[in-house]
């Protein structure tokens, strides 16, 4: 199966082409507009080749491909075509950008397609509503790589199976519990290892006390408040910060799993967010709350695919190699807070704790939970791959 991902660089330095690249970027637009319009161009034949693109993927800016650009890792540059005859624009770019590049593409990537990306403002009738987005010229490298599927034969022999049943809270922490799942030992198949909290995302309780005076001292046009453009800016790079924190976390768990416990393989599962209703006053969870954990959801899957696509499970097993429109393994969330992991009966919670008035069982609200997902993901994956 081929997979894409884009690299984003970042073009450093005052480099005297960023005035030609503009240039091109102008002949670029004015292009596009008379592509638009069936109207004739005259651009080099790279970047009409680029162009045709425009009908399928919808290119909003300015795109080389394959034969429009090089890539030379010694200088820390890339080269795309120019509006001129046998001349190319040198682009110098950010070292720990081009080192990343370079181990991608020694791991089997290939780049196929370069976006450029130029500055871009927000322009208003005041100097508040002049708000810089973005500061410098960026390029966006596409890259794909063929990754190998695990089948459901292939799931069926496998023997040793780590299982790593994970519940999300951005309140509380992320909860995880780990099984190793023995097909060898059908008296007890389930062995469980360990049971922890992942850290919690930082609290944005003063920049929401800001955001609300400034929303009731300036009302309707508060989005246009510098501040408060600001503060929403540090609350997204903190929560993208924590996605991939805990991703990678989650990630090094699953390797660390198969080395330590002779595993061939390691499953991590979810619980399915959308459209959950909270049990105590029937309404929705609130929309920004799930909006991240669902994120750390797709970038869990994305990373594990594109790395290990065969060692970290996190979509069903496939009936051939070559399939696309992969599930990923989401597990339903009802009762999964609520339902006792040793006998399955309906406890009571009591504030972050969990007491099981049968068995007497007590624990943390989120590790029971994500106990309840770890079992329900391999009682979900018997029944698909039962033959």
């Amino acid at each position: 199966m081929e997979v894409r991902k884009v690299v984003r660089l970042r073009v450093v330095g005052d480099n005297e082409n960023l005035k030609e690249l503009e240039n091109t970027l102008n002949a670029w637009n004015i292009a596009k507009w008379k592509y638009k319009r069936s109207e004739s161009f005259d651009l080099p034949s790279t970047l009409k080749a680029s162009m045709k693109l425009f009908d399928k993927y919808n290119v909003s800016h300015l795109t080389f491909c394959e034969t429009g650009y090089s890539i030379d890792f010694e200088k820390n540059e890339i080269k795309l075509t120019s509006l001129e005859k046998y001349k190319r624009i040198s682009l110098k770019v950010d070292e720990e950008n081009m080192e990343y590049l370079r181990k991608e593409i020694e791991n089997g990537a290939k780049p196929t397609m370069i976006t450029v990306i130029p500055p871009s403002y927000k322009r208003g009738k005041h100097k508040r509503r002049e708000i810089v987005k973005n500061n410098c010229w960026r390029l966006h490298i596409t890259l794909r790589k063929n990754v190998e599927l695990l089948t459901i034969e292939e799931f069926r022999k496998l023997q040793r199976i780590a299982i790593i049943g994970v519940d999300l809270n951005s309140k509380h922490g992320i909860a995880y519990s780990l099984y190793i799942w023995d097909k060898n030992n059908p008296l007890k198949p389930l062995k469980q290892i360990e049971a922890k909290i992942l850290p919690k995302l930082k609290s944005h309780q003063f920049q929401e006390i800001e955001k609300w005076k400034l929303q009731m001292n300036h009302g309707n046009s508060v989005k246009y408040n510098e501040l408060y453009q600001r503060i929403n800016a540090k609350i997204r790079r903190q929560n993208k910060d924590w996605i991939e924190k805990v991703s990678k976390m989650l990630i090094d768990i699953a390797l660390k799993s198969i080395k330590e416990y002779n595993c061939e393989i390691a499953i991590i599962s979810f619980e399915e967010l959308k459209d959950y209703e909270a049990r105590n006053n029937n309404k929705k969870i609130n929309k920004k709350n799930t909006e991240w954990l669902r994120k750390i959801i797709k970038r869990t899957f994305e990373k594990s695919l594109w790395n290990y696509s065969n060692r970290i499970l996190t979509y069903l097993p496939t009936f051939n190699k070559n399939q696309r429109n992969l599930k990923q393994i989401l597990i339903n969330a009802d009762y999964t807070s609520i339902k006792c992991s040793r006998c399955e009966n309906i406890g009571i919670k009591r504030g972050k704790e969990f007491f099981c008035s049968k068995c007497r069982f007590t624990d943390n609200i989120h590790i029971n939970a994500s106990r309840n997902i770890a079992k329900r993901t391999i009682e979900y994956l018997r029944t698909i791959t039962s033959p």
